[in-house]
């Protein structure tokens, strides 16, 4: 999972980062949705194609043949702008199979990670557990950093909270770059290091980390570490997009199989 990495916070990420800002006035339109339509999933793709191509070189080609076949199992959280249909942030989660196979899962098993899966799960208190692969994140260019610019990606971080908490997920799994995952703990996301796992490299980019978080984590560590942006977090206090539970509902994507590009 990754995004065009943002510039390394040199300390607290201040509330103002997540207020009012020029760049989204209340009236602009913005959704957050779980994509339901068509339409939806096509602007989050395209815009997962745009920032993995800028950011990390991964070409439509890559893009294909890392996500394609997990096109029925996918589910994209997505912050859309009404005025155009476009998307300015987007998430694509993957549910498993019947096995349970989650491409991070699958990833991490093999090189460079190698990691034994069963014992990693166990270790991390997930074994036998509902687990949803966070598998890749982008935001727009001009909303990923800066005063009232990270509201795109706390809108994100909301709407997958609320998606898996509805839908009944008690942990995530991803491979985050580490300047992503450095950012996301800065704003108080309680991902950790899967254990066994560490920084390598992955799909372009230099330095990525398998990560796991418990949901039941969550809320008490937001509220304890970052009271200031929990109301945002975890309940959807967004100054300037639209969140609707209507729009968050367990079983939302499950009939919008779109396979990539």
């Amino acid at each position: 999972m990754g995004t065009a990495p943002p510039p390394a916070p040199g300390g607290p990420v201040h509330p103002q980062l997540f207020g009012t800002s020029s760049l989204a006035p209340p009236d602009r339109g913005l959704r957050l949705v779980v994509a339901d339509t068509a339409a939806e999933v096509a602007a989050a793709q395209a815009l997962e194609a745009e920032v993995f191509l800028d950011s990390f070189d991964n070409t439509p080609e890559v893009m294909e043949q890392e996500y394609g076949h997990y096109a029925d199992r996918s589910r994209y959280v997505v912050v859309l702008d009404d005025s155009d249909g476009s998307a300015l942030g987007m998430m694509r989660l993957i549910v498993p199979d019947a096995a349970g196979e989650l491409k991070t899962l699958t990833d991490v098993a093999g090189p460079p990670w190698q990691v034994s899966v069963p014992d990693s799960l166990r270790s991390a208190g997930l074994a036998d557990r509902v687990v949803w692969d966070v598998a890749t994140l982008a935001v727009a260019r001009g909303h990923r950093s800066g005063a009232g610019r990270g509201e795109v990606t706390l809108a994100l971080c909301h709407g997958l909270y609320r998606f898996s908490r509805l839908s009944g997920v008690e942990g995530w799994v991803t491979v985050l770059d580490d300047r992503v995952l450095r950012l996301l703990r800065v704003m108080g996301v309680p991902w950790t290091v899967m254990p066994g796992a560490g920084s390598e490299y992955y799909l372009g980019s230099p330095a990525s980390t398998p990560c796991v978080c418990l949901l039941d984590d969550i809320a008490p560590n937001m509220r304890a570490r970052r009271p200031d942006v929990a109301p945002v977090m975890l309940d959807g206090e967004l100054p300037t997009i639209s969140a609707t539970p209507a729009d968050l509902a367990a079983g939302r994507g499950e009939r919008v199989g779109v396979t990539y590009g």
